[in-house]
């Protein structure tokens, strides 16, 4: 067990020295985040409109659009170095590359959030600190669901030529569940309600992020071998 453990941290190492020298996974989905939310605010009159009302879908589609910037980034660079044939050669359980990607992928996502949640709360003009614990476990079970599913997904389009348009025509469609969920439950937590008020919501994101993590650990063997 601890092989594999070191294993996945020797690909997330790996991932976060590549992007220290490059920056250009972090730099692309921070930028293309706060464009969407400058983009929302120039197109909302929010003196008509409630800020915490339409703010969660504003905030989740910068998350999920920037975040599959960086999902079709991290799997072109191991393309286009090399690296995931070297990768695929090593006796490293496919498992564990998997499990690795998404990590890395889910700390550069949560790192970004972490950048977008203040910009968000000045330009909405919505105080996020009463709210802070529960916004952040809505947001991490999100961002789980849509990591476990884009790495898998990005993986297999990083096969296709057409890589840039497969994997937002393949992950869209399939995380309509957690995005819808993951709204819901923002909504209401910016609107003052307590988590315990929303367990349905909480237990149907959590079921698809353990759905997801399941099917990849089946399939994932299949998809790199291709």
């Amino acid at each position: 067990m601890q092989t594999y453990f070191r294993q996945i941290s020797a690909i997330v190492w790996k991932d976060f020295a590549t992007e220290l020298k490059t920056r250009e996974l972090f730099s692309s989905m921070f930028v293309f985040a706060v464009l969407v939310i400058v983009i929302f605010i120039f197109t909302v009159d929010l003196s008509i409109t409630n800020s915490s009302e339409v703010g969660p879908g504003v905030l989740w589609v910068a998350f999920f659009f920037a975040g599959t910037i960086g999902l079709n980034r991290s799997f072109m660079m191991e393309k286009e170095n090399g690296c995931m044939q070297g990768l695929l050669l090593t006796p490293a359980d496919r498992t564990a590359i998997y499990f690795g990607k998404m990590i890395s992928n889910l700390a550069f996502l949560t790192i970004m959030e972490a950048f977008i949640l203040p910009i968000f709360m000045i330009f909405f003009n919505i105080d996020l600190a009463p709210h802070f614990f529960p916004l952040i476990l809505v947001i991490f079970l999100g961002s789980l669901g849509f990591c476990a599913i884009g790495t898998l997904l990005a993986s297999l389009a990083s096969n296709l030529k057409t890589r840039d348009i497969m994997l937002p025509i393949l992950l869209y469609p399939l995380m309509v569940p957690i995005a819808i969920g993951s709204v819901r439950m923002t909504s209401k937590v910016l609107s003052g309600e307590p988590l315990a008020d929303m367990m349905n919501w909480v237990g149907l994101t959590l079921c698809f992020d353990i759905i997801f993590i399941g099917a990849a650990v089946m399939t994932i063997d299949h998809v790199l071998e291709e």
